[in-house]
C-alpha cells in the first residue's frame, strides 16, 4: 500500500441547513471533535473574522485539516469561472480570491472551486480555455496564501451537466494547469464518475496523479428511477447499509484500496476521504454524520485499512 488515506467529515454538506449560521456551525465542529474519529473536516467559508479566529484555533489544537469550497457561493451569484463574458468571470475570479484570502485566514488546507455550466460543443474548448486561465491566476493567489486549489470535476451529460466532467478527459486538460500551477488538484467524487458511466478503479487511476482528495457519495444511476441524479443521498443504516444506490461497504473498500495503492502527488501531505451526504432542513442531522461515519468505518474495514 502507496499511501494511508485519512479520515474526514463533509460537515458542510451534512449540515448544510446551518451554512449562514457560523456560531452553530462551529458548535457542530466542537461536537465532531469530540468524536475522536475525524483527521479532517470539510467546513464553509466563514466570513467573520472572529470566527475565522476561533476555527483556526480549533483545528490546529486538535491537528485537523481543513478543506472548503467556493462553490456554494458563487452560484449564489449566478457566477462562473469559464464564464465567456469576461465581466462576469472577472468578478467570478475576484470573488472566488476572496473567498480563498478568508480560507487560509481560518487555517484551511485545501480551496475546492467549481467549473462552470457546460456551454455545449460549439463553446466548450473555448471555456476550457478560459477555465484554465481562471485556474491559474486562482492557484498563484492561492499558493501566496499557503493553499492547495482543488476543482471537482462533476458530469457533464447526466444530472448536473458541468463543463469539467468526463475524467479521462479532464485530467488531459488538467496537465499543463498542475505542470504550470504545482498546488492545484483534483477532487474526485464517486457518485459523479457512476453517473457519467466511468469504471471507478479506471477512473481513479487517471486521476491518480492529481488527487488531493474524495468522496464516497451514494446515487441512483437508473434514470427512469424519481430520486435519480446527484443527490448526495444517505448511504443507509448499519449493519447492511442498503439503499436503491449504487455505492455499498464493499463497493466503497475497494474504491479505498485503489486510491490507497497510488503514491500521493507531490505536494500533498495527506488524502483525505469523506462521505458526502446532504443534510436538509428537519432532518436528524447527528443521524446522518453518524451513519456516514458508521459508513466509512465500515468501508475501511472491509478494505483491511486502518482509520488511527
Amino acid at each position: 500500500m502507496a499511501q494511508k488515506l485519512l479520515t474526514s467529515a463533509h460537515l458542510l454538506e451534512i449540515f448544510m441547513p446551518y451554512r449562514s449560521d457560523e456560531a452553530r456551525m462551529i458548535d457542530v465542529l466542537h461536537k465532531a471533535v469530540e468524536l475522536d474519529f475525524y483527521k479532517g473536516v470539510e467546513l464553509g467559508i466563514f466570513f467573520d473574522k472572529t470566527n475565522r479566529k476561533e476555527v483556526r484555533r480549533i483545528l490546529e489544537e486538535n491537528h485537523l485539516n481543513g478543506t472548503t469550497f467556493a462553490t456554494p457561493y458563487v452560484k449564489d451569484q449566478k457566477l462562473g469561472l469559464s464564464d465567456l463574458d469576461e465581466g462576469r468571470r472577472r468578478k467570478a475570479v475576484e470573488l472566488v480570491k476572496e473567498l480563498a484570502n478568508y480560507a487560509a485566514d481560518t487555517g484551511y488546507t485545501n480551496f475546492g472551486v467549481p467549473s462552470g455550466d457546460d456551454p455545449g460543443p460549439v463553446f466548450r474548448g473555448l471555456a476550457k480555455n478560459v477555465l484554465a486561465e481562471s485556474m491559474i491566476e486562482i492557484a498563484d493567489h492561492c499558493k501566496s496564501l499557503g493553499l492547495n486549489l482543488t476543482l471537482e470535476p462533476l458530469d457533464r451529460y447526466v444530472f448536473k451537466k458541468q463543463l469539467i466532467g468526463p475524467i479521462e478527459e479532464s485530467v488531459i486538460w488538467f496537465a499543463p494547469i498542475h505542470e504550470e500551477c504545482p498546488n492545484a488538484y483534483i477532487h474526485w467524487d464517486s457518485a459523479h464518475e457512476a453517473l457519467g458511466g466511468m469504471d471507478l478503479m479506471k477512473s481513479l487511476e487517471v486521476t491518480a496523479p492529481f488527487l488531493a482528495q474524495f468522496h464516497l457519495c451514494n446515487a441512483i444511476v437508473d434514470p427512469s428511477h424519481p430520486c435519480f441524479g446527484d443527490l448526495h443521498m444517505d448511504v443507509g443504516e448499519g449493519p447492511d447499509f442498503e439503499t436503491e444506490g449504487f455505492l455499498t461497504p464493499a463497493l466503497g473498500a475497494e474504491i479505498l484500496k485503489k486510491a490507497a495503492s497510488y503514491d500521493k502527488p507531490a505536494g500533498v501531505k495527506d488524502v483525505y476521504v469523506s462521505v458526502e451526504v446532504l443534510g436538509h432542513p428537519g432532518d436528524n442531522l447527528w443521524l446522518k454524520e453518524r451513519n456516514a461515519r458508521e459508513f466509512l468505518m465500515k468501508c475501511f474495514e472491509i478494505a483491511g485499512m486502518s482509520v488511527k
